[in-house]
Order: C-alpha cells, then structure tokens, then sequence
C-alpha cells in the first residue's frame, strides 16, 4: 500500500485504531504539511476527496462518531533540492512521551529491533494487547478485561470494524483496488502460544514460546 492509502484510511477510521476505539472517539489529523512535490489537487485527492467522488454516500454510511476527514493541507517554503533514486531505508523509529521520548530503533521490512533479536518491539501485537488488557482494568471495563486475545478486542470494536468494511467496499467500488491484508490464522496463533504474565503497574508480557510482531 501507498503511503497515501495509509493516510486515505485514516481520515476515514482514525488514527487510534480498534483497540482505543473502545475508549476514545476517532482522533484525525487536523492538517498535513509536503517540503516538496506539493500539488493541492493531487495531494487532498489521494489522501481524501477520492472518496467523495459520489458526494456525500460515503460518508454519510458510515456509523457515528466516524467521518470522512478532509485536513488541511500546505506545504512549507523550502528549496526543492534535486531528488535521487534509491533503495527505501529500511530503518523505522518509534518515541512516545510516557517512554520518555526513548526511541526505539527497528527494521521497517520485519517490525524486529534493530540490535538484539531477541528483544521484543515495545509497538508489537502482543505488547500493544497487553497495555491495552492494563488499560481496561484500570478504567473498569470488565467486559473487556474477560477477552482473552489481541483478534477478538479488535473485533468487538463493532462501529470501527462496520466503518473498516464500508471502507474497503468503497474502495472496490470505486475501482481502486482491494486492501492488502495479512493471513487470517496470524492473529489466532498470537493466542495460542503467547502467556502473559503482569509485573507491578508496567504489566510486562513474558513471551512463553512465540513472538509476535
């Protein structure tokens, strides 16, 4: 998928996910800034209004409080320096403000860290599941507390997962193509051969026989 596919998706489903979408209202991103190759036209076409070519159906189908997005867009007043071709970096960073902007350095290609092959990345499935597990039992969501994998949290967000399929129907629909997904008996194996185990308030997951990222 395009980088302006990614961003397409996310003004329609937010940038927070199903699993926070249990939480939070759809969080979209409010403008988009290009250092070079910027085209009005293109750019709000690619990252929105391509699904607004039948006006108002689109968006108008999907469930509340989801929306199609239209951010503003700009660029910023630099010198277009002479563009060369090359590999794509293969590196991929990651920094949050309760990881006291600790960055975390990974393969972009694999999702594995950059350095020890046996750690495991603080953003993958399993970890991401396991905050997600400390956050509903902090808030007092025991219908969620009871769900025992990743696979079925993010499917009893029904409102985001209705708003998903209304997404990639339009997308075939309107003859850009079918979304790329990952094989469906991946996130069943997360549950299968992961154990958690929670240590004070970090609830840090101990991987028994399998690591998924």
């Amino acid at each position: 998928m395009s980088c302006s596919d990614k961003i397409l998706r996310w003004n329609v489903l937010g940038l927070q996910g199903a699993l926070l979408s249990h939480f939070l209202h759809p969080i979209y991103l409010k403008s988009i800034t290009l250092g070079y190759l910027y085209s009005h036209g293109h750019l709000t076409r690619a990252v929105c209004c391509r699904l607004a070519r039948d006006g108002e159906t689109f968006a108008k189908s999907l469930p509340a409080p989801f929306r199609l997005n239209h951010p503003e867009v700009g660029r910023v007043s630099v010198y277009d320096s002479t563009r060369h071709t090359g590999k794509t970096k293969e590196s991929s960073v990651n920094w949050s403000f309760p990881d006291q902007h600790c960055v975390e350095v990974l393969d972009g290609t694999k999702g594995k860290l950059d350095g020890n092959k046996l750690d495991v990345s603080r953003v993958c499935k399993a970890n991401l599941f396991c905050l997600f597990q400390a956050l509903c039992q902090r808030s007092g969501r025991n219908e969620l507390i009871s769900l025992s994998s990743y696979a079925q949290a993010k499917m009893l967000a029904q409102n985001f997962q209705k708003a998903k399929r209304l997404f990639f129907q339009a997308l075939s629909v309107q003859g850009y193509g079918a979304w790329i997904v990952n094989s469906k008996n991946v996130l069943p194996l997360f549950v299968h051969l992961c154990t958690f185990k929670y240590m004070c308030d970090a609830f840090v997951i101990l991987p028994a026989s399998f690591q998924m990222l």
